[in-house]
């Protein structure tokens, strides 16, 4: 993908995989928290009719491309990769979906949902190092089609009864974007970004000598604001977002909120997140 190319994904659409809703909208523009810091007042305005942002908190704008590099510290090279998997224009086989169009909120895209049984699912969760999933009830495997075509999926449900799509070629949400919430009527609280850290969490459990928590999957870093008082219902919360700029920021969010809280990146150092760290190789060390 070239920048010409990049330019014109929707800004839109990024900001909605960041699990940013705007506070308010008219036909041309939509004001959000802005997705650079915690704030209480909308201060990042996005012109939907020329595709561009501007921050008024840091007196910084752009187009989609600057969005990308000014969120997330890329490079220009590593914000046109990131933003490859946004265009509608690549083939499945090459482009890793994202967030969905208005058209994916319906129930019509999904044709069935089933336990996993696929062998190529079976096949691309082992080679993310994931054995033990056949107990874990919010994982599915997700038939569903778009544009007419059919396709099949890791599914992972969130408390919306939305899906959190993954295989080798896709990456998506079906229905309404939200956060997974898994309750074993514990008072420890144990978050990670995404689910494939979690099913980490859970393959390496077994060696280790520790209490059940309940488990909150954010299935985007950015709905840890919006649903920041799940965590008050805890006398102690363990951490495992990513190692990077972003999960820094969230760590230290919920560390600054509660007292009770215990930052577990440790236990990945060197890696960007727990999976990572489990596919090469990762090791309880006592």
């Amino acid at each position: 993908m070239n920048s010409t190319q990049a330019r014109e994904i929707s800004i839109e659409k990024v900001l909605q995989n960041l699990g940013c809703e705007p506070t308010k909208s008219n036909e041309n523009e939509s004001w959000y928290l802005s997705p650079f810091r915690i704030e209480k007042t909308a201060s990042f305005k996005l012109n939907r009719k020329i595709n561009r942002w501007f921050d008024h908190g840091d007196q910084k704008g752009g187009n989609v491309i600057d969005f990308v590099i000014q969120k997330f510290g890329f490079s220009v090279n590593e914000a046109l990769s990131y933003l490859e998997k946004f265009d509608t224009f690549f083939s499945f086989q090459k482009q890793i979906f994202e967030t969905p169009t208005k058209e994916l909120n319906s129930t019509n895209h999904i044709e069935k949902i089933i336990p996993v049984q696929h062998v190529a699912l079976i096949q691309y969760l082992k080679s993310r190092q994931i054995h033990n999933f056949k107990n874990i009830k919010q994982l599915k495997e997700i038939h569903y089609k778009i544009n007419e075509k059919n396709y099949f999926a890791l599914g992972f449900q969130n408390k919306s009864q939305g899906w959190e799509i993954r295989s080798k070629f896709a990456k998506l949400c079906l229905l309404k974007k939200n956060i997974s919430l898994i309750h074993n009527e514990s008072k420890t609280l144990r978050i990670y970004e995404g689910f494939f850290d979690y099913l980490s969490f859970i393959q390496v459990r077994e060696n280790l000598i520790m209490e059940e928590s309940d488990y909150l999957i954010l299935n985007s870093v950015a709905l840890l604001v919006t649903n920041i008082s799940v965590l008050s219902n805890y006398d102690f919360i363990e951490l495992y977002l990513d190692n990077d700029t972003t999960g820094d920021k969230y760590s230290l969010l919920v560390m600054e909120r509660y007292e009770n809280t215990k930052d577990c990146r440790a236990l990945f150092y060197g890696f960007k997140d727990l999976n990572e760290w489990l596919v090469n190789g990762g090791e309880i060390k006592d």
